[in-house]
């Protein structure tokens, strides 16, 4: 693995060194107050650290993006002087380095198959979470619910596709579309225990739907456990794609 790895790791160390010795371009430049000199070079700490700790352990030959860290890194060092980011920009500067900063914290993802790995645990344990809602509400007595899922039916899609891509919209469509199908699993809880404690509960659904108080019964567990699983998968998908959230661009 050494052998056919040798190469990209040889070039993150590089970009990591590039970064370093911009760091004192950095100290020496006017044009950005004192303030957003100590950001930039806490960022480009960071980020050198990052890419050098990542060529010590890189796994996953990928010479060609780790072609393009270095490119990004001496962009970065070239245009890292007064004159440069007069003529640029200062926007534009401070944006660069921010790039690079995430750059460095998602490079691991593509060269780290144990990392990639842990992510798509965690997507699929999303993805499987929200089918679940789905069918939830489909099973769930509550014109609301059923409308509600529906709604959501597009964002929730588009948020699927987008952290497959490790897209960071992905990411801000999975949060903000993730509480209503919580709450609706701790409904379906709340709803399937109650009614399974009235026996009168029980005799008017058996009634509403046609159907016996035994399959009622099963119906009321079944709904219960979906939404329990619900829960515990998206919960534990929150959680991951928060420690996850610099594989994201």
């Amino acid at each position: 693995m050494g052998g056919i790895t040798v190469r990209s790791r040889a070039i993150l160390e590089d970009t990591a060194e590039v970064i370093e010795t911009t760091v004192p371009r950095v100290q020496r430049m006017k044009t950005l107050t004192g303030r957003e000199r100590e950001r930039v070079i806490e960022k480009l700490e960071e980020a050198s650290r990052n890419f050098r700790e990542l060529a010590a352990s890189v796994q996953n030959d990928n010479e060609e993006l780790a072609e393009f860290f270095f490119k990004k890194a001496k962009e970065l060092k070239n245009m890292s002087v007064d004159r440069e980011i007069e003529r640029e920009g200062k926007g534009k500067y401070l944006k660069l380095v921010d790039r690079i900063l995430i750059y460095s914290r998602s490079a691991r993802y593509d060269f780290q198959p144990e990392a990639m790995k842990e992510l798509k645990g965690v997507y699929r344990r999303y993805l499987f979470g929200m089918t679940l809602f789905f069918v939830l509400s489909g099973l769930y007595l509550n014109r609301f619910i059923a409308i509600t899922a529906l709604i959501l039916a597009i964002p929730i899609i588009l948020s699927m596709l987008a952290l497959q891509r490790r897209g960071h919209l992905g990411l801000l469509l999975a949060y903000s579309a993730i509480p209503i199908p919580l709450i609706t699993g701790a409904m379906a809880i709340q709803y399937s225990l109650a009614a399974l404690r009235d026996p009168a509960k029980i005799q008017e659904i058996a009634s509403a739907i046609h159907k016996s108080t035994t399959f009622v019964h099963g119906y009321l567990l079944v709904l219960a456990i979906l939404g329990a699983t619900e829960i515990y998968l998206l919960v534990s998908a929150m959680i991951g794609l928060y420690k996850h959230r610099h594989a994201f661009l």
